[in-house]
């Protein structure tokens, strides 16, 4: 189907009951797309049963033991080889089915980004929501002109040389903000496409009103740069 190498980062803490679905999603599709592709999982200090799944599968594994959803990116970008670049969660909340859409609309974008448009009944807290993916996704478009309605998927597809001029630095869940504003900071060409978001496997390791905070002062401090 695409004849550049695509990698596909996940990064994991203690997910032992959604990675083993997850990577058998992605080499499924690598299989019946033909594409060259690899699976790079960051382990990120889990004390289940991860490690010895993802072993199992045969599959790159990397471990950041410094705690940290932008951390776990950051040191999974610099093990990546692939010309495209695929970002999701080890919890089974994205489909990972859907990378063949991911990379035919990355043909003529820079970024793609999921819109997590049809959401399952318990796959998102209240607060989640109603509350802080709005809320953020209205700051981004206010402060930074940026076209998107879900700022806080954690699936997408990105060109590695692309990804290379943002010179990323967040170490928490603020990355997810942080990409997108440097993306456009960039003038890099970003598309949105709809997706399911399902029920996640496992426990969340979401801290609300932490993680929260972090977002804010984030924006706040690109917003400031501008």
């Amino acid at each position: 189907m695409n004849m550049e190498k695509v990698s596909v980062l996940m990064p994991c803490l203690n997910e032992e009951k959604g990675v083993g679905i997850c990577i058998k999603k992605i080499q499924e599709v690598f299989k019946r797309e033909n594409i060259d592709g690899e699976i790079i999982v960051i382990d990120n200090g889990s004390t289940d049963k991860t490690i010895d799944i993802v072993k199992s599968f045969g599959v790159k594994i990397i471990h950041e033991l410094q705690r940290g959803y932008g951390n776990a990116y950051l040191t999974g970008f610099k093990h990546a080889t692939g010309d495209i670049i695929i970002m999701g969660d080890a919890d089974n909340t994205y489909n990972f089915y859907d990378i063949p859409r991911f990379l035919y609309e990355i043909k003529d974008s820079d970024f793609v980004i999921g819109n997590r448009k049809y959401l399952n009944k318990n796959s998102s807290p209240f607060l989640h929501r109603y509350i802080g993916r709005p809320v953020f996704s209205i700051l981004l478009r206010w402060l930074f002109h940026l076209n998107i309605s879900d700022s806080h998927c954690g699936f997408g597809a990105i060109k590695k040389e692309a990804l290379d001029k943002l010179k990323l630095q967040s170490i928490g869940m603020e990355f997810a903000s942080e990409i997108l504003i440097k993306a456009q900071k960039n003038h890099l060409r970003i598309k949105e496409i709809p997706i399911i978001y399902y029920d996640r496997i496992g426990s969340s390791k979401l801290r609300t009103f932490q993680d929260g905070t972090r977002h804010l002062y984030l924006i706040t401090k690109e917003f400031l740069k501008k």
